[in-house]
C-alpha cells in the first residue's frame, strides 16, 4: 500500500506530463500556423477572390466558435479531455487530406474552401476547450501552483508553433499546397500519439444535467464574477476589432498595397508571432506579474495604436516592422487574459468558462473577418485600419471606467 502511494505521488508531480501536453499543443498550432498562411493564400491568391468574399472564407473559418465553443466547453467539462483531444486530433487530419487530393485533381472552388473553413473551425471549437481545460491539471503536475508559468510556456509553445507552420508555409508558392497539406495532416496525427502518452483526465465529479443547463450555468459563472466579465468582454472586442484585421486586412493588403503573395503574407505573420513570441520569453523572465488587469490594458491600448499606425501608407518594412510590435503587445495581452482565467475560474467550470473566454476571442473573429471585408471594399485597406483601431480606444476607456478590470491583480483566484 505505501508502494502504491509513493507511485501515486510521483505520478502527480510527473513533469514529462506538462512535455507531452506542450507537445501536442505544439502539433496542433503549428498545422494551424500552415493553415494560416495557405487558406488566405488560396481565397485571394489562388481564386483570386475580392476582399468580400475573401473575408466571407475567413468568417467560414472562425464563425463555428460562435456556435459550438461553449457546447465544446460543457461538452469537455463531462468528458476524458485527454481521450478527446486524441479524436479531435486524428478527425483534423482528415480535412487537410482531403483538400490535397481536390487540389491535386484541379478541382478547387470556392465552396470546398468555405466547406474546409466549417469543418476545421467547428472541430477548433471543440478541442479548444478541452486543452485548456487540460491545462491546469498538467501545469500543477510541473509546476505545483504557478499557473500562471505554466500559462506562460504553453503560451510560448503555442506562439513558436504557428511561427514555424507560418515559415514553412512561406513555401506554398515553391511546393505547391497539396504538399503542405499532407504535412499539415501529418502534424495533426503526431499530437494525437503526444496526447496518448500523457494520464487519463476524467471530469470532476458533478450531478448529472443538460447540455444546455450546463452552457447556461456556465454563462452565468462568467457573467456574475467581477474579474472574469471585464477580460472576456476585452478578448471579444479583441476578437471583431483585432482578429478581423488580421486575417482580412492584412492579406488584402498585402496582395492590393504591396503585390504580394504567400510569401509577403508568410513574412507579415513570422513578423507578428515573432514580436509574441519575444513578448511571451520576456514575460517568463521579467517573472510574476502582479497587476495583471492594468497591464492588459496597456497592452491592448498599444495594440490599436500599432493598428491605426499600420492604416498609414507606407513601404513593406515598416509595415512588418509595425506587425512586430504589435505582435509583442498580442503576446502580452493574451497571457495576461489567460492567466487571469485559469486562475479566476471554478474548477468545476474550468471547461466551460475557458470556453466562454475563448468564444469572445475565436467568437468574435468571424464577426469582425465579416465587417473588415466589407469595411475594405465600402472603403480602403487603410480606412479599414483605422475604424476598428478608434472603435478598441473606445470600448477599453468604457470597460476601464465601468468594471474593476485595471484593479485585477494576482491575488484574484477562485476558491479552491
Amino acid at each position: 500500500m505505501a508502494h502504491q502511494h509513493t507511485e501515486q505521488t510521483a505520478a502527480a508531480t510527473d513533469p514529462l506530463v506538462f512535455r507531452w501536453y506542450v507537445g501536442g499543443l505544439a502539433t496542433w498550432f503549428g498545422s494551424l500556423g500552415l493553415q494560416m498562411v495557405l487558406f488566405p493564400w488560396l481565397a485571394a491568391v489562388v481564386l483570386n477572390e475580392g476582399a468580400f468574399r475573401v473575408g466571407l472564407a475567413q468568417t467560414a473559418l472562425m464563425a463555428p466558435s460562435l456556435l459550438f465553443m461553449v457546447f465544446g466547453g460543457a461538452f469537455a467539462d463531462r468528458r476524458d479531455t485527454r481521450a478527446l483531444l486524441i479524436r479531435l486530433h486524428i478527425l483534423a487530419a482528415l480535412p487537410p487530406l482531403a483538400m490535397a487530393a481536390i487540389i491535386f485533381s484541379g478541382g478547387l472552388t470556392f465552396a470546398w474552401i468555405i466547406a474546409y473553413g466549417l469543418i476545421m473551425g467547428t472541430l477548433s471549437a471543440f478541442a479548444i476547450p478541452a486543452r485548456d481545460s487540460l491545462l491546469s491539471n498538467v501545469a500543477a503536475r510541473a509546476f505545483g501552483e504557478d499557473i500562471q508559468r505554466a500559462v506562460m510556456l504553453a503560451s510560448a509553445t503555442q506562439f513558436i508553433g504557428q511561427l514555424v507552420g507560418i515559415i514553412i508555409a512561406g513555401a506554398a508558392a515553391l511546393t505547391g499546397a497539396p504538399a503542405l497539406l499532407l504535412l499539415q495532416a501529418a502534424t495533426m496525427l503526431s499530437g494525437a500519439a503526444m496526447a496518448k502518452r500523457m494520464p487519463a483526465a476524467p471530469p470532476v465529479a458533478r450531478p448529472a444535467a443538460h447540455p444546455i443547463a450546463d452552457m447556461r450555468d456556465g454563462i452565468r459563472a462568467v457573467a456574475s464574477s467581477p474579474v472574469l466579465l471585464p477580460v472576456v468582454v476585452c478578448m471579444f472586442a479583441v476578437g471583431v476589432l483585432f482578429v478581423g484585421a488580421f486575417v482580412v486586412l492584412l492579406p488584402l493588403m498585402v496582395r492590393d498595397v504591396y503585390g504580394g503573395s504567400a510569401e509577403e503574407i508568410s513574412l507579415v505573420n513570422i513578423c507578428f508571432w515573432g514580436g509574441t513570441i519575444l513578448a511571451t520569453f520576456g514575460l517568463l523572465r521579467f517573472g510574476h506579474i502582479h497587476r495583471r488587469g492594468l497591464t492588459l490594458v496597456c497592452s491592448l491600448s498599444s495594440g490599436a495604436v500599432i493598428l491605426f499606425l499600420i492604416g498609414v501608407p507606407a513601404p513593406f518594412w515598416v509595415m512588418c516592422t509595425l506587425c512586430f510590435a504589435w505582435g509583442l503587445g498580442a503576446g502580452t495581452s493574451m497571457t495576461m487574459s489567460r492567466t487571469i482565467v485559469q486562475l479566476a475560474a471554478p474548477p468545476s467550470h474550468r471547461a466551460r468558462v475557458l470556453a466562454i473566454f475563448q468564444l469572445g476571442f475565436a467568437g468574435g473573429g468571424p464577426i469582425g473577418a465579416f465587417m473588415t471585408g466589407f469595411l475594405v471594399a465600402a472603403t480602403d485597406v487603410h480606412i479599414a485600419a483605422w475604424i476598428p483601431a478608434g472603435t478598441m480606444v473606445l470600448v477599453l476607456v468604457i470597460i476601464a471606467s465601468t468594471t474593476r478590470l485595471t484593479a485585477i491583480t494576482s491575488h484574484d483566484v477562485a476558491p479552491a
